[in-house]
């Protein structure tokens, strides 16, 4: 069974599952609370926490977006880029 880091923006979240990398990165969005601050993209690593300057080509990096979609999640169009405000 992987264990995955996921990263995205203050969200860290390590995750021992047989679930694809995609379907960590859904149980990881529906574990923030009003504190963390998303980014762009889901880092999902085995390796440990990556982000944009770490992540490497093994490193599977998805979008929050696509993400946030398969989450049942909306975005707030009025919300700066760094995608605060869920």
């Amino acid at each position: 069974m992987p264990k995955y880091y996921i990263k995205c923006g203050s969200l860290e979240l390590k995750y021992s599952t047989n679930k694809s990398p995609i379907e960590a990165a859904v149980v990881a969005i529906n574990e923030t609370n009003k504190f963390d601050v998303l980014d762009e993209y889901f880092y999902i690593d085995e390796r440990g926490f990556r982000d944009y300057i770490s992540a490497d080509k093994t490193t599977q990096v998805i979008k929050l977006n696509k993400v946030a979609k398969i989450a049942g999640w909306r975005i707030n169009k009025e919300q700066d880029s760094d995608c605060e405000g869920f």
